[in-house]
């Protein structure tokens, strides 16, 4: 973890939507200080780091429509990259649009 993604991590929390709910009540946003916001546990490997977040939003976009569920983006305290993931604990039903 490097400084400059340490504090560009934190804002992209401190500025999304829910941030106080995130914080305070749920406290996923502490999930990016753990190294599997950057690692799957699945495989072990690193997540696909996208190189923008609005890249990584149309790809989040994309698995929404393929899986259902909502996906969400984060900026990674471990690497350069944005990454997607979901809480496992709020699995939210994708919104269609049709």
């Amino acid at each position: 973890m490097n400084t400059k993604n340490i504090m560009l991590a934190i804002w992209n929390q401190l500025t999304r939507k829910g941030a106080w709910r995130n914080i305070f009540v749920t406290h996923n946003a502490f999930g990016i200080f753990s190294q599997y916001s950057h690692i799957s546990r699945r495989s072990g490997k690193p997540k696909v780091a996208y190189p923008s977040k609005y890249v990584a939003e149309k790809a989040a976009e994309a698995m929404e429509k393929k899986h259902g569920v909502h996906f969400s983006v984060y900026k990674c305290a471990w690497c350069d990259g944005w990454h997607i993931g979901k809480n496992s604990k709020n699995k939210i039903p994708a919104l269609r649009v049709e």
